[in-house]
């Protein structure tokens, strides 16, 4: 009786847990389900950025010495061509003097080759060509009483040579005035004139030159801004190409981010852009993708991990005053967008042999689906194939679902 028992209770046991390990088979998987439907789905990565001006330049001296006057400060609002400073000036200047005293020089000595300063030399040169010929006339005279005389031998030949020697000279005398006098008449020989002209010239050249040099002992604003670094104080020595201010547009913004050299293949100029942070509150701002830079340049990250970054310039489509150069914001790009996509959550999509999959649930069974993705962010994915609007998805499938898995929704 006692053994027949044991089979009995035995037996009821095995029927019990048999049943139980029926019942929790047609109850199924507890898990959660998302029915496919259409909607938006936006791809996009984030980064954090700066602010920056669009105008911004660098005022380097050009001139050398001691700064002898600071006329510009940090926070100045300046116009283009204002003065911001100045070097000191004293030796230039009396170069400048000389330079002045010898361009005065050089044009009175051209001024001196004129015909006009002529006057008197020609006058003088005139009357002697008038004398001369008085003196070959009178010589002529002479010699034509001494010839006949002589031919009629009542003068000696000494005397005949000596009357035609003094109206040989006498005609080299006219000659020789005559000469001068038209070469006063011409003015100074053009040699003599273009030596002049040379030097005035060069004059001319050493006065600018100075000049020049003057002109960069002055710093002047570039451009209209405001004046956002300061870096040189009164007296203490400037030497060309050393930096001296720093000038921003404040109206005129962009944003610079450094994007990771494996995700910038993903953004294309014209793409939209989101910017929102800190000094925004709770504003976001709208942009475009302006620039994109033609090489990477390498950064340590905060963990210290050498990175290749390719700055990327994002045009601000909306002005604020709440935004200033230097400060830090976040910017979301976006590099795809679907407004009427098939899709999924992120979790629900896994890798099975290679391949994108979900798992359907149909008629209360997890049933694997090889799926073509599309666009996607952290929260969504475009299924392309594979799926149909309607279809319930696990939204977080785990290694205890299988195919043909009994599921039933939490």
């Amino acid at each position: 009786m006692k053994k027949r028992m044991k089979w009995l209770l035995g037996a009821a046991a095995v029927l019990v847990a048999g049943m139980l390990s029926y019942g929790l088979a047609s109850a199924g998987i507890s898990t959660g389900l998302y029915k496919v439907t259409k909607g938006e789905v936006t791809q996009y990565f984030e980064e954090t950025a700066q602010v920056r001006s669009v105008d911004r330049h660098t005022v380097y001296m050009e001139g050398a010495g001691k700064v002898t006057g600071v006329f510009a400060e940090v926070g100045d609002t300046v116009k283009q061509g204002d003065l911001l400073l100045t070097l000191d000036k004293t030796d230039l200047e009396l170069q400048l003097k000389n330079a002045e005293a010898g361009i005065a020089a050089s044009k009175a000595q051209l001024e001196s080759t004129e015909l006009k300063n002529y006057a008197n030399e020609i006058d003088q040169a005139r009357a002697a060509a008038n004398q001369a010929k008085i003196n070959f006339d009178s010589a002529q005279r002479s010699f034509d009483n001494a010839k006949n005389l002589y031919e009629q031998q009542a003068l000696s030949k000494e005397e005949h040579d000596r009357a035609q020697d003094t109206l040989k000279a006498a005609s080299e005398a006219l000659d020789a005035a005559n000469l001068q006098l038209a070469d006063i008449k011409k003015g100074a020989p053009d040699y003599i004139k273009n030596g002049y002209s040379a030097q005035l010239e060069q004059a001319e050249i050493t006065r600018d030159t100075i000049a020049n040099s003057l002109r960069k002992q002055e710093v002047r604003a570039p451009a209209d801004g405001t004046v956002v670094e300061k870096l040189v104080d009164m007296n203490t020595p400037a030497a060309p190409q050393m930096p001296a201010y720093i000038i921003e547009n404040m109206g005129k913004l962009e944003i610079e981010a450094d994007i990771l050299s494996d995700d910038v293949n993903k953004v294309k100029v014209g793409n939209d852009v989101e910017i929102s942070g800190k000094p925004l509150g709770d504003l976001i701002l709208k942009g475009k993708v302006k620039k994109i830079a033609p090489s990477a340049k390498t950064e340590i990250s905060a963990l210290g991990v050498s990175q290749n970054r390719v700055p990327v310039t994002i045009d601000l489509g909306e002005e604020t005053s709440l935004l200033k150069p230097g400060f830090g914001v976040d910017v979301r790009i976006i590099t795809a967008s679907s407004n009427a996509a098939l899709k999924v959550p992120d979790s629900a999509v896994f890798d099975y042999k290679g391949k994108s999959s979900v798992f359907v649930v149909e008629n209360g069974k997890a049933r694997l689906r090889i799926v073509e993705k599309g666009i996607e962010n952290d929260d969504f994915i475009e299924i392309k194939e594979g799926l149909k609007e309607g279809d319930l998805v696990i939204a977080e499938p785990d290694n205890s679902i299988k195919e043909g898995s009994g599921v039933r929704a939490k």
